[in-house]
């Protein structure tokens, strides 16, 4: 790894396609969670590949590479998330009602307790709202606290245990419903 980051800092292009193969998996993975769809994912993903060439010259310690590459990944994806949600305010002449206060839910489904495979909660978690979904990669999956959180997407902490409470309650219906199919065709 250390020739061909040595070479990517030469601007070695053969350097720079090997470095993008070992880095895509990783990088793909982590856009996928915090984008809408997979042209946005790519979007999100080129831009932290570009990030990551420009500051390959700070990488200190390669044994650390891959933390080091998730880091500036979801960063880079939360850089996309604002400037999409800035967009989105601008365009919008309604204002969202995603913070309004609602009553705790006690549901009693624990979608961590779920048999179904991680292919099908992935598509659920990509179904939450993009706040939700964002509260709760960040907190529930990257394990960020609800501080870090808020700064991260510039709003409150208040609003980010709102999002999370929300992200599992959604979660747990949605989960249910799916029980609920299951035994139907059973």
């Amino acid at each position: 790894m250390e020739i061909i980051i040595e070479g990517c800092l030469k601007n070695d292009r053969k350097c720079q396609r090997e470095f993008y193969e070992y880095c895509f998996p990783i990088m793909m993975r982590i856009c996928k969670r915090y984008t809408d769809n997979e042209d946005e994912a790519v979007e999100s993903m080129n831009a932290s590949f570009l990030k990551i060439l420009k500051k390959l010259d700070t990488l200190h310690d390669v044994e650390t590479i891959h933390g080091w590459i998730k880091q500036i990944t979801v960063n880079t994806s939360i850089d996309f998330y604002r400037s999409k949600k800035r967009y989105l305010e601008k365009t919008r002449l309604t204002l969202d009602n995603e913070h309004s206060t609602i009553g705790h839910y006690q549901g009693s489904h624990d979608f961590t307790e779920s048999r179904m495979d991680s292919v099908h909660i992935f598509a659920m978690i990509q179904q939450l709202p993009t706040t939700t979904r964002e509260v709760l990669n960040l907190f529930a999956i990257d394990g960020y606290s609800h501080r870090e959180v808020a700064d991260m997407l510039q709003i409150s902490e208040e609003s980010s245990r709102w999002h999370l409470h929300r992200a599992r309650k959604l979660m747990a219906e949605k989960l249910e419903k799916q029980h609920e199919t299951i035994k139907a065709t059973s």
